[in-house]
C-alpha cells in the first residue's frame, strides 16, 4: 500500500498524470547540444558489421567497419584520441574496434569476468584463472597474479591500474603499474560485513569518474582519490548499497539502497547525503546519461524510471526491457528503448514517442561524441592523426607508431612530399598514412577492389619514412570515389600521382 501511494504522489508531482501541469515548452522538440559530432553506432545483436550514423540522420550511414564484430554484451570504453572502442562480447571475450581503420580484434586467448579500459586501447580484465591480464593493440600482453581475489578493476589514463578486493571484513584497494608485477601503494577500509557479501557488492557497484574511483560495500559508499590513493569519501547510508551512478563531473553520486523506493544523493563536497529522490519502486540498477541530464533506474520486471537531474524528480515510467545497451539516453536527451521488435525514441520531458526504428531491437546500440568520422576536404591526402596506438605503460611509455612528425610541414602536401606530384586529371585513393610499414601492409592486404589491392607508397619527411596505402591513379575524381566507397574503408582522394 505504501509503495502504491508513493507512486501516485510521484506521478502527480511530475505531471505525468496531467499534461496541463507541465511547464510551458515541455513538448518542444529536443535539440543536440553543441560539441563533437553525435554518433550512433549499431551492430546486429548476433554479430555483424558495425555501422555509424550522425544523429538524428539514422537512415544515412557515414561509416562501416571493415570486419564483422561478434555478438556484443556491453561497451567498456571509447578513446577519442586513438579512436579505439573497447567492448565485451556475450562469451566474455574482449573486443577492440579501431574506428580509424574499421578493424576488429576479438581476443580469444582469455575470457574475462571483470573488465576495464581508460582509452579503449589497453583492456584490463580478470581472467578465469584469477590473473589480471592486459591486452594492447600492439601485443605484448601483460599478466599478474594478484595478492588477493579481485572484484573491481579501474584502468587509469596514465597506464596504471587500481584494483579492489575483499579480505575478511575489509575492502582493500591497491595500485599496480604495468609492466611491473609489484603493488606500489594500497589502503583498506573496515566494512564489518562478511567477505562474500563485500565481494558481491564490489562487483555490482564499482565505477570511476574523473580523479576518483568509488564502490558500495555493505552500507557504505567509499571513494578513493586516484592521484595518491587516499580516502576521499566514506558515507554510511544506513542500508545495504545496491547500485551507484555518478554524474560526469563526479560531483554527485546517486545511490540505490536495498528495500527502498528512494535514491540518495551524495555530494562530494559536502561529503554526505544532501537529498533524496522518491521513486515509483525499488531501483535494481542505474544508468547515467553521458552528459549528466538524465538518470535511468531499472525497476521490477519491465519498469524503467526516468529521472531528470535538472529537477531531481521522476519524469515518468517506461515499460521496456533492460539490456546491456538499451535503454539509453540519446544525444538530444531523448530516451531510446525497446518496444517489441522496434526501438522507440521518447521525448525527454513528456516521454511521448517521437519516432520508431522498425526492427531496431535486433541491433546493439551505442552513442558517442566524436569528430573522427568527418569527411576530409577535397584535395587533402593526410588522414586524421592519432597520438599513439602503442600500449601505455605508466613506468615506461613506448614510442608512438602512428604519430606524424612534429614538423607541421609534414601535413602540407607538395610536389616532393606526402601528396606526391600533382598531375592534372589523375586522382589517387589514399586509405592511410602510417609510420609503421607492417601496419600499412596489413591494411593493404585487407582491401581488394575490382581485383586489385592497394600498393604501398613511401616518402621521407623530416628524417622519418611515411607509408601510404593507395589505389590509382584514376582518370576522374568520380572513378576514384567509386573505388573508395567500394572498399568499405575510410579513404581520401587527392589529385596527383604518389
Amino acid at each position: 500500500m505504501r509503495t502504491l501511494l508513493a507512486s501516485a504522489l510521484v506521478l502527480l508531482a511530475c505531471g505525468c498524470a496531467d499534461g496541463s501541469s507541465r511547464p510551458s515548452g515541455a513538448d518542444a522538440p529536443p535539440s543536440v547540444p553543441a560539441g563533437p559530432d553525435p554518433i550512433v553506432l549499431r551492430v546486429p545483436r548476433d554479430g555483424g558489421v558495425l555501422s555509424a550514423a550522425r544523429y538524428p540522420a539514422l537512415d544515412t550511414t557515414i561509416w562501416r567497419s571493415a570486419a564483422r564484430l561478434p555478438a556484443l554484451g556491453h561497451i567498456v570504453a571509447f578513446g577519442a584520441d586513438d579512436g579505439y572502442l573497447a567492448a565485451i562480447d556475450t562469451s566474455g571475450a574482449p573486443v577492440r574496434v579501431d574506428l580509424r581503420l574499421g578493424t576488429v580484434t576479438a581476443i580469444r586467448s582469455d575470457t574475462v569476468r571483470i573488465v576495464s579500459s581508460a582509452d579503449g586501447g589497453a583492456i584490463f580484465g580478470l581472467g578465469t584463472t584469477g590473473q589480471i591480464v592486459r591486452f594492447t593493440p600492439s601485443g605484448g600482453d601483460w599478466r599478474m597474479t594478484p595478492p588477493l581475489p579481485v572484484q573491481a578493476l579501474y584502468a587509469q589514463p596514465d597506464g596504471s591500474l587500481i584494483v579492489a578486493g575483499a579480505r575478511k571484513d575489509r575492502v582493500v584497494v591497491w595500485r599496480v603499474r604495468p609492466p611491473q608485477q609489484t603493488v606500489s601503494d594500497s589502503l583498506s577500509f573496515d566494512i564489518g560485513d562478511d567477505e562474500r557479501t563485500i565481494a558481491d557488492a564490489l562487483q555490482r557497484t564499482a565505477a570511476s569518474v574523473g580523479d576518483r574511483v568509488f564502490v558500495g560495500a555493505g552500507e557504505n559508499v567509499i571513494a578513493v582519490r586516484t592521484r595518491d590513493l587516499d580516502k576521499a569519501l566514506d558515507v554510511d547510508m544506513g542500508d545495504p548499497v545496491r547500485a551507484i551512478a555518478a554524474t560526469p563531473s563526479g560531483d554527485r553520486l546517486f545511490v540505490a539502497l536495498s528495500g527502498e523506493d528512494v535514491l540518495r544523493i551524495v555530494d562530494r563536497f559536502e561529503e554526505g547525503i544532501t537529498g533524496k529522490i522518491a521513486l515509483p519502486g525499488e531501483a535494481r540498477a542505474l544508468r547515467m546519461d553521458p552528459l549528466g541530464r538524465t538518470l535511468l533506474a531499472r525497476g521490477n520486471r519491465d519498469s524503467v524510471f526516468v529521472v531528470s537531474l535538472a529537477t531531481d524528480e521522476v519524469v515518468g515510467v517506461i515499460r521496456t526491457e533492460w539490456r546491456g545497451d538499451l535503454p539509453l539516453v540519446l544525444p538530444d536527451a531523448g530516451i531510446a528503448y525497446t518496444s517489441g521488435d522496434d526501438v522507440v525514441f521518447a521525448h525527454p520531458r513528456t516521454l511521448k514517442p517521437m519516432r520508431a526504428v522498425a526492427g531496431g531491437a535486433a541491433s546493439f546500440w551505442h552513442t558517442l561524441r566524436w569528430n573522427g568520422l568527418r569527411p576530409r576536404a577535397a584535395g587533402l591526402d593526410q588522414p586524421v592523426q592519432f597520438r599513439t596506438s602503442a600500449p601505455r605503460d605508466s613506468a615506461d611509455l613506448m614510442a608512438d607508431s602512428v604519430r606524424p612528425p612534429a614538423d607541421s610541414a609534414a601535413l602540407r602536401p607538395d610536389s616532393t612530399g606526402i601528396a606526391g606530384t600533382s598531375v592534372a586529371g589523375q586522382f589517387t585513393v589514399s586509405f592511410a598514412a602510417i609510420l609503421d610499414e607492417t601496419q600499412a601492409r596489413a591494411l593493404a592486404a585487407r582491401i581488394r577492389v575490382d581485383g586489385q589491392s592497394p600498393r604501398i607508397a613511401s616518402s621521407v619527411r623530416s628524417g622519418r619514412t611515411l607509408y601510404r596505402v593507395v589505389l590509382g591513379p584514376y582518370a576522374s575524381r568520380a572513378d576514384a570515389d567509386r573505388v573508395g566507397r567500394a572498399s568499405g574503408q575510410s579513404y581520401w582522394i587527392f589529385e596527383g600521382v604518389p
